[in-house]
């Protein structure tokens, strides 16, 4: 399993057992700063930049969720909570979400799924006919002008790139984005949607770049 390490980390939990239990477990390798509300995690966030949150839903002062917007585009956001409904799962990655990983779940486990969304600098970039992503950084530009993106869009983007010239069924991205089963909705087609449109109004050449076959779902077509 990958590990995470020299990480600055933010950890908004309510429940301060699990809270300090994790925080136990990434500070022996990472930075990690714990918040247990929305008023303080909001504050934290303003402060300073971190390379990743793992945040609860459920907060005494609000929904997590609102902390999605303070969030800089380049810093994932995992969603650890107790709501496991396939609507709370759906709201999550609408909100902006990287990962969702409902509780009761292991610190290695967790691990694994940071680990996911935590790349070298190294192996960041994936480049095509002028489409540049960066996976570190989490921005897209298309010949210098940069691609604006939800987190749902960026992820779904990226493993296009990752797989060009593969078809992949709407069913077949959420799967291999989100890591687990897919609920049977449109709202993989619905970001595939915003994230075309988007692309054509950058550049009619931008948006050739991922096709739609009916039967076989939608490729990226550019060459890494």
């Amino acid at each position: 399993m990958k590990s995470v390490e020299y990480r600055r980390i933010l950890i908004v939990e309510d429940d301060k057992a699990l809270a300090y239990a994790l925080a136990d477990y990434f500070g022996a390798k990472n930075d990690v700063t714990v918040s247990g509300d929305l008023r303080d995690a909001n504050a934290r966030l303003d402060a300073g930049e971190y390379d990743i949150v793992l945040l609860d839903v459920v907060l005494p002062d609000g929904s997590g969720l609102e902390i999605l917007e303070r969030v800089k585009g380049d810093t994932p956001v995992i969603i650890l909570s107790d709501l496991g409904s396939e609507k709370s799962v759906l709201d999550g990655f609408d909100a902006g979400a990287a990962d969702y990983i409902v509780k009761p779940c292991s610190p290695k486990l967790i691990e694994a799924r940071m680990a996911l969304r935590l790349l070298p600098d190294k192996s960041a970039a994936l480049c095509a006919r002028g489409l540049v992503l960066d996976r570190a950084k989490r921005t897209v530009s298309f010949k210098g002008a940069p691609l604006l993106l939800t987190s749902s869009e960026f992820n779904i983007l990226m493993f296009l790139m990752q797989n060009p010239q593969r078809f992949f069924t709407a069913n077949e991205i959420y799967e291999h984005v989100w890591k687990m089963p897919h609920l049977n909705t449109t709202t993989i087609k619905a970001h595939l949607h915003n994230l075309r449109k988007k692309m054509l109004l950058l550049s009619d050449e931008c948006g050739t770049l991922i096709l739609t076959e009916f039967g076989k779902g939608y490729a990226f077509v550019g060459d890494n």
